[in-house]
């Protein structure tokens, strides 16, 4: 985890701090599958433009698609309508803090699956600080809404959990590609599974929206996720898919710095305290801090 990736990893989280916001906005006017499918569709479209500006080119064998198919299910199609649809159900907060698992998912998994990715304590450690520096920020009271019966929470785990398995599937299938092209793949892919859920369970995407909705649609896909794949494959080469996830943990203070702009509120002393937390979890887990020495 050099400081380049590092800086990479803050930026990747600052731009999806949106996602839940913008989520909640599409919901009056949209249903889970079609968000979804406009959400990677438009961004498969724009990335294939910047494609062809650059001068790469798609893979033409099947072996390839079929990887970034799974790509795209594993990383978009499941993840994306699962947390749109736990939405509906559960607090922005209690999200944020399921969503913060997919760190801790993602250093087990990778360490157990991926020989160059050991589990270490001071990682686990870390990741275990930097998620309760979430509930801390988000609310402690949250923690006492945690139940296996609810549907909108399960939703947010499997969510995470596809999350990890994904970051695991890139780096072992499609990091080869590169990272503009597996962007782009996994993007096109996505969509034809969105397609398909969203004509089978909703009907056919609706045309009409507001324009506060085509703002919301448009910035989902060309910055959330073209933009933000682009920065995801880049950390995924340089620093595994373990470190890749900790993005979730560093979402929630970006999500409520944004939140304090925009509505114009103070942050309070507890959610100061939670960052301070998440601060020293990611401190842990670069290797700043080990054992009773700063360094």
């Amino acid at each position: 985890m050099t400081s380049r990736v590092w800086i990479m990893l803050f930026a990747l989280a600052f731009i999806w701090s949106g996602t839940f916001f913008l989520t909640e906005i599409l919901l009056r006017e949209m249903t889970p599958f079609q968000i979804v499918f406009y959400r990677v569709s438009i961004a498969a479209v724009v990335m294939a433009l910047w494609l062809t500006i650059i001068g790469k080119r798609l893979p033409h064998d099947i072996k390839s698609w079929a990887r970034l198919s799974v790509m795209g299910l594993l990383n978009n199609a499941i993840p994306f309508s699962a947390i749109t649809f736990g939405q509906q159900y559960i607090s922005g907060g209690l999200a944020s803090i399921l969503n913060s698992m997919t760190a801790f998912f993602g250093v087990v998994l990778s360490g157990l699956i991926l020989k160059d990715e050991n589990i270490t304590m001071p990682k686990v450690f870390g990741v275990v600080l930097g998620v309760f520096g979430v509930s801390v920020v988000m609310g402690i009271e949250n923690l006492a809404r945690l139940s296996l019966t609810s549907i909108g929470q399960l939703l947010i785990l499997v969510a995470s959990i596809s999350y990890a398995f994904a970051g695991i599937w890139g780096r072992l299938s499609v990091n080869n590609l590169g990272v503009e092209v597996s962007a782009t793949g996994m993007l096109i892919t996505s969509s034809i599974w969105m397609f398909l859920l969203a004509s089978i369970f909703e009907g056919q995407p609706i045309a009409m929206l507001s324009v506060q909705s085509n703002i919301a649609i448009v910035v989902y896909a060309v910055i959330c996720t073209a933009i933000a794949y682009l920065l995801y494959f880049r950390i995924l080469a340089k620093a595994g898919s373990g470190n890749l996830m900790l993005v979730t943990i560093i979402i929630p203070p970006f999500a409520l710095i944004l939140d304090a702009l925009a509505l114009g509120q103070w942050v309070t002393t507890q959610q100061i305290a939670g960052f301070i937390v998440i601060a020293l979890g990611l401190l842990v887990i670069a290797g700043r801090i080990s054992g009773n020495k700063i360094r």
